[in-house]
């Protein structure tokens, strides 16, 4: 035990903020449903565009259903409308930073801290959007800080990952973050899918789970092709649960018997956001929230290849979709023939530049003043992003979905953290 416990307690990070990552990504797209069982009216109609070949891409910038576009109007308008430009993109920018900066105060409130500033961003979104009505010159600065500035802060949170550390921690803590990724996905997923949640918001709901909470919701949520209500229900349920989890860590530490070391890995390799992990393991002291933060990154090092096999997944299963309902006349055949060469693996980009921040950060390329600057930047964008997400919520839809999301998630949970129990006395026999 003494060497395991030597290998967890090395510090894993030059810098530890307060705000741990874990963000949040939407897709705005034409034509899909927030949930497979009941589908909002304006959803329907858009349904029944899914066959043009030409809508996705007519839909980049559109914010959710209401405000999709067919392939014929984006052709009638080919051009710039007027006040198109950075001022389309003032007001609803304007209206996230101004929540990404009132999460960040909130978050310096003791108790608040544990939610996090991109989980309140996200909260302030949702009850703005609930008490007053958004601005029809916002939707478009919503659409850019959900999808841009969302990608360009998980890019800049590579600067906080050190690939060191992950080798450091070694190959058992590697392969237990592994099994515990694997198990928690396939478990929640099942779980929730027998609860009829919807095929997307189930597997957000256990990738958060399994990997890194809100910043796997991100990265998985383009790979399948989740809209917005889906993603933000994903990361509410989430933030919801890890905070439960949380306070009980805190509660049965006294009764678990572990050492600082072993209290760390238990956290860091089970709980959901970083933030929770570190709030977790803080009573086991300065050795357990190290040993915490390994078992964590290590999960969250994971997010890249996870991210690109569900974009293989979600690839396959959208071409046996269009494969089992193409019609059989030639015209639709041909509109049938033309769904599985869109249903292509997308490349996780974004994810790309992750790692490769990871590995300047790993090599020492980029000072630690400007690293930790640029970590401190990708939270402002992402909770910009988070707050734009809220904006858009509808919370008709999280009434309806987000509780059996919840109960799927609480359940898995609680088989997750069993089974992290049962590493710790595995890796405790082999020393």
């Amino acid at each position: 035990m003494k060497s395991f416990t030597q290998r967890l307690g090395t510090p894993a990070l030059h810098e530890t903020g307060k705000e741990k990552t874990e963000s949040n990504e939407s897709q705005y797209k034409v034509g899909s449903p927030v949930i497979k069982e009941e589908t909002r009216p304006e959803e329907a109609q858009a349904e029944g565009r899914r066959a043009s070949a030409d809508t996705f891409a007519a839909s980049d910038f559109a914010v959710g259903p209401t405000a999709s576009l067919s392939a014929a109007s984006a052709a009638a308008k080919p051009g710039p409308r007027p006040g198109s430009g950075p001022a389309r993109l003032a007001t609803g920018l304007g209206m996230t930073l101004a929540l990404a900066l009132a999460a960040k105060a909130l978050a310096l409130i003791p108790g608040l801290n544990v939610v996090g500033q991109l989980v309140l961003a996200l909260l302030l979104g949702i009850a703005w959007r609930a008490a007053a009505p958004v601005p029809a010159s916002a939707p478009a600065g919503l659409a850019f800080a959900s999808k841009k500035l969302l990608r360009a802060g998980i890019i800049l949170l590579g600067m906080r990952l050190s690939l060191l550390d992950v080798v450091h921690a070694g190959p058992a803590v590697f392969a237990a973050s592994a099994g515990n990724i694997l198990f928690a996905t396939v478990v929640v997923y099942a779980i929730a899918r027998r609860m009829n949640v919807g095929p997307r918001l189930a597997m957000l709901s256990a990738c958060g789970t399994g990997i890194c909470g809100a910043a796997a919701i991100a990265g998985i949520s383009p790979q399948i092709k989740a809209d917005d209500d889906e993603t933000a229900v994903g990361v509410t349920v989430i933030a919801l649960l890890g905070t439960l989890f949380t306070v009980a860590y805190t509660l049965v530490y006294p009764l678990l018997g572990f050492s600082s070391a072993e209290y760390g890995f238990f956290s860091g390799a089970t709980l959901h956001e970083i933030a929770h992990v570190i709030a977790a393991a803080a009573p086991g002291g300065s050795a357990a929230v190290d040993s915490a933060l390994l078992a964590k990154l290590t999960r969250v090092a994971l997010l890249a290849p996870v991210a690109l096999a569900l974009g293989v997944w979600a690839a396959r299963r959208e071409r046996r979709g269009a494969d089992e309902g193409a019609p059989g006349s030639a015209a639709s055949g041909a509109a049938g023939s033309a769904a599985p060469r869109k249903a292509g693996v997308p490349v996780p980009w974004f994810i790309v530049g992750f790692l490769a921040a990871a590995a300047l950060n790993t090599m020492g390329i980029v000072p630690q003043p400007a690293a930790a600057a640029a970590v401190q930047g990708a939270y402002l964008l992402i909770a910009m992003a988070m707050a734009g997400l809220g904006l858009n919520v509808n919370l008709a839809v999280f009434r309806r979905h987000g509780l059996r999301a919840s109960a799927a998630v609480l359940l898995g949970s609680v088989l997750l953290s069993l089974l992290g129990i049962a590493e710790v006395y595995v890796l405790r026999l082999l020393g």
